[in-house]
């Protein structure tokens, strides 16, 4: 943690000013980084303090010392990494720089760009000479989501920078793996005794998981006009969330084994012909999205875990731009306890589980309770609220995932295996041909009320 050398190619994007300097600077505030040097590149010709100014409005309670290290220790670079032989001049750069700062030579790759551009960056690295490593130094690149577009992409990527890296020097990014309540998941679920017996198809009715957003698509027009919602948040965070919630319990919490038993549970996923996809109005106007636009910023959907734990119980997917609520969870809906004809009063609730991860991040467990005074049964509310516990203060998701980097931690980080499975899952809800939907803004299309309805359930959008 001492050491390293930060090498952002793409230093100029939304993700470098909103996410990653602010990520670094409170790395160098708590003291886990001391030597280091941060290296930004992209085509544009710009200046480092322009870079960092567009970024400092995203840091709270900026300290001045803490702010003028790191600036201090920038760097940037225009370069264009199609145009090989000009690109080659950042080796000796990065050279020049790590001696003047007595650094090892530990780098850290970051490729904060588009997903088409993966192949190409990590083959001019390494023609230019820039991934060697010696016994002394390491040398890792992290891919920011999404890797590839489908099945067919994630795998010619895969394949060509497996030929540059190894899988143990590969960090493929998924942001969600990064929040405090996501790596609590599996933690909570298999360290009280009471909750893991709990989750199966025994006594489990059904499972949501849900990701509704209340925001459009911000600056990200271009972009998110070719992925659309499915592609965007359900092929990566959905499914992880999905698939840390139902894996069986990993013979150690640690890297690999931890992938294992995620990878198996995708590998059992069943797609089924019920899905709504929508369109909020107002989307084609957005900026850089054409007229004729068919993209989707909403989908509903129905899955199957086809394995001893999980079989029969429907898996319900939710997730949407510009809906009434910031809403993202994993809800568990427990079969109805038998009517004891408690005073002729069967009308009690079914018990509940919510793992929340936004707004409010936190365990809600929903029970049956005697109203005092009365022969009458109430639903009544436990709940660990994780910022009332812990304090508003804990690490943001970036500031973990980069720690975890340096340390050479691969547990929050997605597999080959990993990706290639959650693209096979995602090109079988993608390639079928369903009516795209028009929905209000604060709303979502009521067809998905329909897909759940049928089957006498409801969706479970709300906080806690």
């Amino acid at each position: 943690m001492d050491d390293v050398t930060f090498i952002i190619l793409g230093a100029t994007g939304n993700l470098t000013k909103k996410k990653l300097i602010p990520a670094i600077y409170h790395l160098i505030e708590s003291k886990k980084i001391k030597k280091f040097a941060i290296i930004g590149v992209a085509r544009n010709k710009t200046q480092t303090k322009t870079i960092l100014n567009k970024s400092k409005k995203h840091i709270k309670n900026i300290k001045q010392k803490v702010w003028k290290e790191l600036e201090n220790n920038f760097h940037y670079l225009p370069l264009d990494f199609y145009q090989q032989e000009k690109f080659c001049s950042l080796d000796p750069f990065v050279k020049n720089i790590e001696k003047k700062n007595k650094l090892s030579g530990n780098r850290l790759f970051y490729l904060a760009t588009l997903p088409q551009h993966f192949p190409v960056i990590a083959k001019t690295l390494k023609k230019c000479a820039l991934t060697k490593k010696t016994k002394n130094n390491w040398v890792r690149a992290v891919f920011e989501k999404p890797f590839g577009h489908d099945l067919k992409s994630a795998k010619k990527i895969n394949k060509t920078i497996k030929k540059i890296f190894k899988e143990k020097q590969i960090y493929r990014i998924d942001h969600y793996l990064g929040k405090e309540l996501i790596q609590n998941i599996a933690i909570t679920k298999f360290t009280n005794t009471f909750l893991e017996p709990l989750l199966n198809n025994r006594y489990v009715d059904h499972v949501q998981v849900i990701l509704s957003e209340n925001v459009g698509i911000e600056e990200r027009g271009p972009f998110y006009d070719k992925y659309g919602v499915i592609r965007d948040v359900l092929q990566n965070h959905m499914m992880q969330m999905l698939s840390l919630s139902t894996m069986e319990k990993p013979k150690k919490f640690s890297g690999n084994y931890i992938r294992d038993e995620k990878v198996k549970i995708l590998k059992t996923v069943k797609t089924t012909k019920e899905l709504v996809v929508g369109q909020y109005i107002g989307y084609k106007k957005e900026k850089g999205i054409p007229k004729n636009s068919k993209t989707e910023t909403f989908a509903a959907t129905k899955l199957f875990v086809n394995n001893k734990r999980w079989k029969k119980v429907p898996f319900y997917l939710i997730a949407g731009k510009k809906m009434k609520n910031k809403i993202t969870s994993v809800y568990f809906q427990f079969k109805k306890a038998q009517c004891l004809n408690i005073n002729n009063h069967c009308d009690f609730k079914a018990n509940y589980l919510t793992i929340q991860i936004q707004p409010e991040e936190g365990y809600y467990l929903q029970m049956n309770a005697k109203v005092p005074g009365e022969e009458k049964v109430t639903a009544v509310k436990m709940d660990f609220c994780h910022a009332c516990t812990f304090g508003p203060n804990t690490p943001a998701a970036y500031e973990t995932l980069l720690e975890d980097v340096i340390e050479g931690d691969q547990s929050s980080f997605v597999r080959t295996d990993e990706i290639e499975q959650q693209w096979k899952i995602t090109d079988k809800i993608t390639e079928q041909k369903k009516k795209l939907y028009k929905y209000k803004i604060k709303t979502y299309p009521k067809q998905a009320n329909k897909l759940i309805e049928k089957d006498n359930r409801k969706w479970h959008l709300v906080v806690k």
